[in-house]
């Protein structure tokens, strides 16, 4: 398969995420089918778009996503290094979603909450993945866009929940860029222990009755267990009023740019780790 030389040297980056010469080649033809298909992007579908149907095997092109050897954190990192700007703080956005399915033999799937379900019944049967994107400016759109690069699965009752599955995501993005500042943002699902991050901020919506601390004070070197956090500050109605500093921001939603608060008046606590 003959590739254009723009689109060969971009695949050619994310070599290093395969360890064998044969994978790196089966992605190459499902990228560019991916890109090249109009109709649906399933498997026989990126085989079709890059005109390779009839020459490699549909159970060769499955076998990739179910049992070759290559990373998918690195390949995601990556695309987060070509698409970021050397300087600029990087903005990460966690949320989660669910992909019905149904059947006795699918990976941890059960029933689980569903934000994008109509009417009252917000339950549903799937796998809940858990994502982290980064908001990058590209040249041919005219607002800022979030591009996943990192995904966790939920394995449900007894294992890692979703804030720390999203508190592993943005520790895997601080890991690869460790000389710059990180900006976390989630809905009011994703606050938490685990979110604390070194050199990192979180803004989002807390709860009205959420109970607020100072972060734990340096151990005193004394026999006993440390403290786990600090002085109580209170509920967020009372740091509002006599411990937050406010002040007006510049916030660019939806093409439209809006300085100062909220015009509901939430409460967004940003906690600046030093």
């Amino acid at each position: 398969m003959t590739l254009p030389a723009p689109w060969a040297a971009l695949l050619e980056m994310f070599r290093p995420g395969f360890r064998r010469r044969g994978t790196f080649t089966l992605f190459t033809v499902l990228a560019t089918g991916m890109v090249a298909q109009t109709g649906r992007r399933s498997v026989v579908g990126m085989l079709s778009g890059a005109r390779m149907a009839g020459v490699i095997s549909f159970h060769a092109a499955c076998r990739f996503f179910s049992h070759a050897m290559w990373d998918v954190d690195q390949l995601g990192l990556i695309a987060a290094r070509r698409l970021l700007d050397d300087d600029a703080p990087v903005t990460v956005v966690v949320d989660d979603t669910l992909f019905k399915r149904w059947g006795r033999k699918v990976h941890h799937a059960f029933w689980t909450y569903d934000g994008a379900a109509q009417g009252g019944r917000k339950i549903a049967r799937g796998n809940r993945w858990v994502v982290a994107g980064i908001v990058v400016w590209l040249p041919f759109c005219t607002a800022p866009v979030c591009l996943p690069v990192l995904f966790r699965l939920c394995a449900g009752k007894g294992t890692a929940g979703p804030v720390e599955l999203a508190g592993q995501l943005l520790g895997l993005i601080a890991a690869e860029f460790p000389g710059r500042r990180l900006h976390g943002v989630g809905d009011a699902a994703y606050h938490g222990r685990p979110l604390l991050v070194a050199r990192t901020t979180w803004t989002t919506r807390l709860p009205a009755n959420a109970a607020l601390y100072y972060l734990a004070p340096p151990r005193t070197g004394r026999c006993g267990r440390p403290a786990l956090k600090g002085a109580k500050l209170g509920r967020p109605a009372d740091v509002a009023v006599g411990v937050a500093d406010w002040a007006n921001a510049t916030v660019v939603r939806y093409g439209c740019t809006r300085i100062g608060p909220s015009r509901r008046g939430a409460l967004h606590l940003v906690r600046q780790l030093r």
